[in-house]
C-alpha cells in the first residue's frame, strides 16, 4: 500500500514522514507534495491507497481535491487535517466523504490512532469485496449449471410447456424462444490415444466452449451467449439459433473452431451438424439421430466435419466379417494356437480400421467379444478374469475405447499374460515364484510394490496377487513384510547398527514407521528386541 501526503507547508511533510512508523503498517512507499494538482497527478500514475491531505491550500482547497479523488479514485481513503475546528468544516468533510478529520497541528500518535482506523476500514472493504466476488461466481457458476441441465433434460427426452419452457429460457438468460429454428451441434474431444481422465475432459470442454463463445458470437462474457451441456457419452453438445447464421454460415464458424483446437489445444475434434428444427418440439429427436449418425458415420475416425445431409449420402456401412470367421479366436485360444490367435487379431483390427467398418458399434463389439472370450477361458482355468484385468468399468461406458490402437494396447499384454495363466505347468509357476523372491531381496530397499513386481516377471499386479496366494498360500505383501522383518530381526542381533539404518535397509524411509510395524510382528519394539 502507498500512503500520499499532501500539505503546502513543507515542514509538516517532513514531520508526517519522520514521526510515523510506516512500514509497520504495510506502508511499501510514502509521498509528499504541497499541492492539489500535483496530488491528483500522482494519484493518477500510482495506487494511492490513504491521502492525508490539509484544507487549506492556495488555488485548490482540500475539500475541492476530496471531491475529485471521491471521483476519479473512490477506492483512496481521504483523511483531511484543518487548522479550523468548527463543525461546519467537519460537516462537510465527512459529507464528501472523507474518511477522517483531525485538528492541526496533529500528533503522530493523532495521526497514528487515524491510519490505524483508516487501514481497519480498507481491510474490512476488501473483505467484503472478496466475499461478494465469490458469491457472484457462486452465483454464476449455478447459473452455469442449471443451463447445462436443462438442456441436457431435453436432449434426454423431457418436455415442457411453452409457458414453462419460456419461463425458464428467460430466467436463465438465454437468447431462445420456445418455438425458434435452431441448429445442434454435437462435438467430440479427441484425445488420440492417450486415457481419457474425466479431470482432462473437463478441462478441454472448458477450452473448447471458450473459442466456441469468441468464434460463434465474437467475444467471451461472464455469462455465455453459448448454451451447451456434456452428456454421458461426453459428447459437447451446443445449440445454436438459425437465425444468428445466413447460408453456410455455421458451417464456416465451425470450421474456424476445428481449427482452433487443432492450434492452440494440439488436439483434433470431430463434429456432427444437425438440420435446422424447432427447438421445443423436435429436440430430443435431432439428438438421438445424431448421437446414431455421429457413432455410425464417424466412428473412431477423427478431425471430421459432417453435416446430415452430408452423412446420408455416404457410403452404406457393414458389419464386421473376419471376428466371427471359423475358427474363431474362442476356438484358437481353446486349442492352444497362441500364434494364430495374434494373427486373428491383427486381422480383425485391419478390418475395423477400414472405411466401411469403422464404427463405435463395430469397436465395442470386438472389445466384448474379447472380455467374453478371455472370461471364458479364465473361467475353465478356475481364474477370475475380472480380478485379471482390474477395473471393468469399460462395460458401462461404451466409448471407452475410441480408436483400434487402444484394442491392441489392452488386449496384447492380456493375451500373453492370459497364454502364460493356462499353459504354464506348476514347475513353470515355481520358477515365476522363485523370480520373485529373487528379485524381493535384490530390491528389498527399493520399491516393491506389487506393481514393480508384476512389471519384473510381466504379470498385472491384481492376477500376480492371486497366483502368489494359489501356490505359496500366503499373500504377497505378507511375505514381503514377513521378509523384511526377518532380515531386520538378524541385523538387530547380529550388526550394531542404529535402528533407523536398518530401517531403510529393510525398504523404510520413516524409522516410526518401521518401528510401529516391528512390534506389530514381534510384539515387542527393535531396541528392546536387541537387548534380549
Amino acid at each position: 500500500m502507498n500512503v500520499l501526503l499532501v500539505d503546502d507547508e513543507d515542514y509538516v511533510l517532513d514531520y508526517l514522514k519522520e514521526a510515523i512508523q510506516w512500514e509497520e503498517y504495510g506502508i511499501e512507499e510514502v509521498y509528499g507534495v504541497s499541492s492539489a494538482e500535483e496530488a491528483l497527478d500522482i494519484s493518477g500514475r500510482v495506487p494511492i491507497s490513504v491521502m492525508v491531505t490539509d484544507i487549506q491550500m492556495p488555488e485548490k482547497s482540500g475539500l475541492e481535491l476530496l471531491r475529485e479523488m471521491r471521483h476519479q479514485h473512490p477506492e483512496t481513503k481521504v483523511i483531511l487535517l484543518s487548522g479550523f475546528s468548527e463543525f461546519e468544516y467537519a460537516k462537510k468533510a465527512l459529507q464528501h466523504g472523507a474518511a477522517d478529520y483531525l485538528l492541526k497541528p496533529v500528533t503522530g500518535d493523532e495521526v497514528t490512532a487515524s491510519l490505524f482506523k483508516v487501514l481497519a476500514l480498507i481491510e474490512d472493504e476488501n473483505r467484503q469485496r472478496k466475499h461478494l466476488l465469490a458469491a457472484k461466481d457462486v452465483l454464476q457458476l449455478g447459473l452455469t449449471r442449471m443451463r447445462e441441465h436443462l438442456l441436457l433434460d431435453m436432449l434426454l427426452g423431457n418436455r415442457y410447456s411453452p409457458e414453462e419452457l419460456e419461463r425458464q429460457l428467460d430466467t436463465l438468460h438465454l437468447p431462445f424462444a420456445p418455438d425458434q429454428e435452431c441448429f445442434l451441434a454435437l462435438i467430440r474431444i479427441e484425445t488420440g490415444n492417450e486415457a481419457a481422465r474425466h479431470e482432462d475432459f473437463e478441462l478441454l470442454s472448458y477450452a473448447l466452449l471458450n473459442m466456441a463463445e469468441e468464434i460463434f458470437f465474437q467475444q467471451i462474457k461472464a455469462v455465455p451467449s453459448l448454451w451447451s451441456c456434456k452428456d454421458s457419452h461426453r459428447f459437447v453438445a451446443i445449440v445454436l439459433p438459425a437465425a444468428a447464421f445466413d447460408g453456410n454460415g455455421i458451417t464456416r464458424k465451425i470450421e474456424t473452431l476445428q481449427q482452433a483446437v487443432q492450434t492452440y489445444m494440439k488436439r483434433t475434434v470431430s463434429i456432427l451438424l444437425t438440420r435446422p428444427f424447432v427447438f421445443r418440439e423436435d429436440i430430443h429427436r435431432q439428438y438421438l439421430l445424431a448421437l446414431n449418425t455421429f457413432w455410425r458415420s464417424i466412428g473412431t475416425r477423427t478431425g471430421l466435419l459432417l453435416t446430415m445431409d452430408e452423412a446420408s449420402d455416404a457410403a452404406e456401412l457393414r458389419p464386421l466379417t473376419r471376428l466371427h470367421q471359423s475358427p474363431t479366436m474362442l476356438q484358437l485360444m481353446e486349442t492352444g494356437r497362441w500364434d494364430e490367435v495374434e494373427d486373428r487379431l491383427d486381422q480383425i483390427i485391419e478390418e475395423l480400421d477400414s472405411p466401411v467398418c469403422r464404427t463405435q458399434q463395430n469397436l465395442m463389439e470386438v472389445v466384448y467379444y474379447l472380455f467374453s472370450s478371455f472370461s471364458y477361458m479364465a473361467h475353465k482355468q478356475g481364474d477370475s478374469f475380472s480380478e485379471m484385468i482390474g477395473d471393468v468399468s469399460f462395460l458401462d461406458y461404451p466409448i471407452y475405447f475410441h480408436s483400434t490402437a487402444q484394442i491392441k494396447e489392452w488386449a496384447l499384454p492380456l493375451m500373453e499374460q492370459f497364454q502364460r495363466a493356462v499353459s504354464e505347468p506348476a514347475s513353470g509357476r515355481s520358477h515365476i515364484i522363485r523370480q520373485i523372491h529373487d528379485f524381493i531381496e535384490e530390491h528389498m530397499q527399493e520399491d516393491v510394490s506389487l506393481t514393480r513386481v508384476g512389471e519384473h516377471v510381466y504379470l498385472h499386479p491384481v492376477y500376480l496377487s492371486r497366483l502368489y496366494k494359489k501356490e505359496t498360500g500366503e499373500s504377497l505383501s505378507s511375505y514381503i513384510l514377513r521378509v523384511r522383518m526377518e532380515k531386520a530381526a538378524r541385523m538387530l542381533k547380529s550388526t550394531n547398527k542404529k535402528v533407523a539404518d536398518i530401517a531403510k535397509e529393510v525398504g523404510y524411509q520413516k524409522t516410526q514407521y518401521f518401528i510401529r510395524l516391528f512390534k506389530e510382528h514381534y510384539n515387542c519394539t527393535p531396541q528392546t528386541f536387541r537387548n534380549n
